[in-house]
């Protein structure tokens, strides 16, 4: 009988540790990032765009509530971006919205990481999956300058070699140059503006006349990106690239 008391005993602490536990995963003092991962782009040009996050807490309360934010994590370099320091739940609400700032003059186009976190405090608590947001950004080239190309040509010792062209999928050239002038073009970068041109897929040309190679090309869209590259190193290199 003894025996049978203290189970019940162990029983009744372990029910009641259970239930103590499930109350305080269940608490109402949290708070949370609407989202945990966005991505963004900013045409090159515009100068920022503002990112919009939401911000939630599990319970309302009769006063204003701040909380602390920070970026320490972030990849992306500090020219990059602006964000907030605090947030500010208000009397009588659950929730906030913060703007995040990616600033153009910081960005590439590839991208990186701007990520906004809730600081430590022993006021409220967070979950991990929800106490973080990363925001992917990188530039993006507007439609109308991603088409507006240019063709860049290094030139060697013998520029009166060097002959390159572009053509489109129907194989019709579309632009083209060379040979250029010797010793004039020795060693030099040959620019070519080539205008806008239609969605598709191209293929660029560059030859060597003689054979031996030794110069290269770039082609570049209106926002100064290098699309496609390469070089010759014998009579002929070619390959593509994509203008949506």
């Amino acid at each position: 009988m003894k025996k049978i008391l203290k189970l019940l005993i162990v029983g009744c602490l372990v029910l009641t540790y259970s239930c103590e536990e499930e109350k305080d995963t269940l608490t109402p003092n949290y708070i949370a990032f609407g989202t945990d991962a966005i991505t963004e782009t900013v045409d090159v040009g515009a100068g920022s765009k503002t990112i919009e996050v939401a911000i939630y807490t599990g319970n309302k309360t009769e006063s204003d509530r701040t909380f602390n934010l920070t970026s320490v994590n972030s990849t992306a370099p500090a020219n990059a971006f602006s964000a907030p320091s605090s947030v500010v739940i208000e009397a009588g609400s659950n929730s906030a919205m913060i703007a995040v700032s990616a600033l153009e003059a910081g960005l590439t186009f590839e991208f990186t990481d701007i990520v906004v976190e809730f600081a430590e405090t022993t006021e409220i608590d967070t979950v991990p999956s929800t106490s973080s947001v990363v925001i992917s950004v990188a530039l993006v080239c507007p439609p109308a300058d991603a088409a507006n190309l240019t063709v860049e040509i290094d030139t060697d010792n013998w520029p009166d070699e060097t002959v390159w062209n572009i053509l489109d999928a129907g194989g019709n050239v579309v632009a083209a140059g060379g040979p250029y002038n010797n010793p004039a073009d020795d060693f030099t970068t040959i620019v070519v503006p080539v205008g806008t041109l239609a969605s598709g897929t191209y293929t660029w040309q560059l030859g060597d006349l003689y054979g031996d190679g030794g110069s290269a090309i770039r082609v570049l869209n209106g926002c100064n990106q290098v699309i496609a590259s390469g070089a010759v190193g014998g009579s002929l290199a070619s390959g593509t690239f994509t203008i949506d």
